[in-house]
């Protein structure tokens, strides 16, 4: 399990999960329930950088891709891929495991609904993939542990009291009680529990541009030689950027120095840059405020996240009419604020 600076849980393993465990339970409540549970304290640079990848793997794909947690994502088969399933699957975890490699291997799950689809994934071994066909849902689902509902905490403790602990024993239940008792979230929790999902794939992820990687020979220690190259490196992917009006809103360079040690940048824009000018002012800020422990040898440059450019100014006016004197008008435009394989 992964720990957050703040002595909490911020990721756990399946195993972890049907021990009792959860995320954003207390380092101490954890080794109460297990004391022989495995900690590790969470780099949350490398973590982002690692699922930038796993989003990046999947939008490579060309299908649509709803991003959920950390490692975990939604992706939309187009139309009815009938007896393609299995190999478009395998093709799929193929490429996310090419782009993670061994320690971070997928788990797949497919079904027509997203949630038993995160189901099977939950439940599939690591490398391989659960496909759930439609008559084989309830037979799935059934046994599985009502938790896996996102419920509120109260609902949860409440279905235990009752003597709820499956799926199967929740969907059994009088559609009218759970309505009266656990409301909207009841009757829709109990629809999923069922096999029943018709949400769709909300595609909250654009494909990224590849990760640059740039070596100086020789090893420089002069920041303007750094910058120079990064602004270099990045002209290519923020033109391709611009070409779809968008821009850069999260960048982060690794830096790698000649004493093997290591530094990260990174640098989160106000309003997405589409041109070098200000990306270059701040990343100089970033790499002269940076204590550099030898000369520099290498930089990784990855873009998180873009979004769409901001139009600065809206302009109109009205043409002249008889009588009606010229009108014309200018306003700026209000900020917009965006954002199991």
């Amino acid at each position: 399990m992964l720990l957050g600076s703040d002595e909490r849980v911020w990721a756990l393993s399946r195993e972890a999960r049907l021990s009792g465990m959860c995320s954003q339970m207390h380092a101490r409540q954890t080794l109460m329930r297990c004391p022989d549970v495995l900690l590790r304290p969470l780099d949350l640079a490398s973590a982002e950088t690692e699922h930038s990848a796993f989003l990046a793997a999947l939008t490579r794909t060309g299908l649509p891709v709803e991003a959920q947690t950390w490692g975990a994502a939604y992706t939309a088969l187009h139309g009815d891929a009938g007896n393609h399933i299995q190999p478009l699957c395998t093709e799929i975890g193929q490429q996310v495991h090419q782009a993670l490699g061994d320690p971070l291997t997928p788990a797949l799950g497919w079904d027509t609904g997203k949630f038993t689809a995160h189901a099977a994934a939950s439940y599939a071994k690591v490398g391989h993939m659960r496909l759930v066909q439609h008559d084989d849902e309830s037979r799935f689902l059934n046994p599985l542990p009502f938790n896996l509902l996102p419920l509120p905490s109260l609902s949860l403790q409440q279905l235990h009291w009752l003597g709820i602990r499956t799926l199967g024993q929740f969907a059994r239940l009088p559609a009218t009680a759970v309505w009266q008792r656990f409301g909207a979230a009841g009757k829709l929790a109990q629809a999923w529990a069922r096999g029943r999902d018709t949400r769709p794939v909300n595609v909250n992820v654009q494909p990224l541009p590849e990760p640059i990687h740039v070596e100086f020979d020789p090893p420089t220690a002069l920041h303007p030689v750094a910058l120079a190259h990064i602004v270099k490196a990045l002209r290519a992917p923020l033109r391709l950027l611009t070409e779809q009006l968008s821009g850069c809103h999260r960048l982060r360079v690794a830096l790698q120095f000649a004493d093997e040690g290591s530094r990260t940048v990174d640098c989160v824009f106000i309003e997405p840059v589409g041109d070098g000018v200000r990306l270059r002012a701040l990343l100089a800020h970033q790499l002269e405020t940076l204590n550099w422990p030898a000369e520099l040898i290498a930089v990784h440059i990855t873009i998180l996240e873009t979004s769409e450019l901001i139009a600065h100014q809206l302009t109109a006016a009205t043409s002249a009419m008889p009588g009606v004197r010229r009108a014309g008008w200018r306003r700026r435009l209000p900020q917009m604020n965006g954002w199991r394989c």
